[in-house]
């Protein structure tokens, strides 16, 4: 009994040794969309860049698997160039919309590292809607559809390489489970792809 005891000990050594934090930041770009309901099929959201930037906090559990939280700032939405805003005789004012949200984003991943320095990322991110504003191509903000952002819920999945000088890149998509906008009543869910880069520090 004492031999297996000590053996299943020796095996856990590798795993305690190899444990540790590490503490970071990044910054990058998104191009995010949104996903109309079902009942504006005839159109669709085209893509909007924005600046993503934020702090990391990174526990390596051994040479295979991370537990990673973020925390940072997101600047997303989308635009359309076929939603047609026209005045009262039916003349057409201004043909593109944007709207763009601003989001405080909290994902929680598992990171996967199926080779030496390559991972595999996967996790739920949790959206906090700090505001909006939307506007016409050439039109004063009198004509905006929209108020504010709502809590938004998702699922990320991404690809990561990690240098052995502490620098990283990310890249990401995210999947919208719930609505962006707060006022509509359905549809409005993110689609959001980011590239990244950051530099961490282990503790």
């Amino acid at each position: 009994m004492k031999k297996y005891f000590l053996i299943i000990c020796i095996a856990f050594i590798p795993v305690s040794i190899q444990a540790q934090w590490s503490l970071g930041g990044k910054a990058g770009i998104n191009w995010s969309t949104i996903n109309y309901p079902w009942s504006k099929l005839g159109d669709h959201a085209d893509y909007l860049s924005g600046f993503q930037g934020g702090i990391i906090a990174t526990y390596q559990f051994n040479n295979y698997f991370d537990m990673q939280a973020e925390l940072f700032y997101s600047a997303r939405g989308y635009t359309d160039d076929e939603f047609y805003l026209t005045d009262e005789s039916g003349a057409v004012i201004s043909n593109t919309y944007t709207c763009r949200t601003h989001y405080l984003d909290i994902p929680v991943l598992v990171k996967f590292f199926p080779c030496n320095r390559l991972n595999v990322q996967f996790g739920p991110q949790l959206g906090i809607g700090l505001s909006l504003s939307d506007k016409w191509k050439g039109i004063n903000n009198d004509y905006s559809i929209y108020r504010d952002s709502a809590v938004d819920f998702s699922l990320a999945f991404g690809l990561g390489y990690e240098f052995n000088f502490g620098v990283f890149v990310d890249a990401r998509y995210t999947l919208g489970l719930t609505k962006t906008i707060r006022e509509v009543v359905k549809g409005f869910q993110g689609r959001n792809i980011s590239l990244a880069v950051g530099y961490r520090v282990y503790l």
